[in-house]
């Protein structure tokens, strides 16, 4: 077996074998959401362009679907050692690119109103690298990213990790190349219909660690 994977570029059979995991992990969700899917009956057999409304409901029943994926999949654990790495970290940087970006600007939003120290790693202008130098061992690396994977964001969450940094990654499997690194992740099952990616469940995530970050502040103000 691992003269069989290295014939093939890989390393030896363990890293074969970690790609068709990872392959599983992205087709084959639980039984249920592929029984929810089915049943939802999303997709028609038709070729005809669909109305303003008919989309809509599409998208929402898929949205729907996958929110309620999400309440069954994310452990409160998960969501609290999340907070806590918020609540300690001397600062938070956030790297998400291409589609991930608007749950990175948004996350980079809200901490500035509840007045977290926040750094928006993008990459503007080339700088990717010189903006990944600022994270240091007392900040939270806080990593969006989805297949497929942008390698900007892997080799953030690397260096982050490399410094001694702490990881929460929102991805969409625990084998991606930023769960993988992460201390704590969110795999989330996105809605998906006519080949277009929703990010419902990934923003009802940063949301969730956010608000319930802003209301541990807010408890603490109080009992002082």
């Amino acid at each position: 077996m691992v003269r069989f994977a290295k014939e093939f570029g890989f390393d030896g059979a363990s890293e074969m074998q970690r790609l068709f995991r990872d392959e599983l992990l992205n087709s084959a969700p639980s039984p249920s959401w592929a029984e929810r899917i089915r049943e939802a009956n999303l997709q028609t057999h038709d070729d005809r362009a669909l109305t303003p409304h008919e989309l809509i409901q599409e998208f929402a029943a898929a949205n729907i679907i996958a929110l309620g994926h999400l309440q069954e999949t994310v452990s409160a654990d998960a969501l609290d050692q999340a907070v806590d790495l918020i609540d300690r970290a001397a600062s938070v940087c956030i790297c998400g690119l291409r589609r991930s970006f608007p749950i990175a600007v948004w996350l980079a939003y809200a901490l500035r109103h509840v007045d977290k120290p926040v750094h928006l790693i993008d990459g503007l202008g080339g700088m990717l690298g010189e903006q990944s130098g600022m994270i240091s061992k007392s900040d939270l690396m806080f990593a969006i990213s989805f297949r497929p994977y942008a390698k900007g964001t892997v080799e953030v969450v690397a260096h982050a990790k490399s410094v001694g940094a702490s990881v929460v990654a929102i991805s969409d499997t625990e084998l991606s190349p930023v769960s993988r690194q992460a201390d704590v992740s969110f795999n989330v099952k996105d809605a998906e219909v006519r080949q277009f990616r929703s990010l419902t469940g990934s923003m009802c995530i940063a949301q969730t660690l956010l608000i319930s970050y802003a209301q541990r502040i807010e408890s603490r103000g109080q009992t002082a």
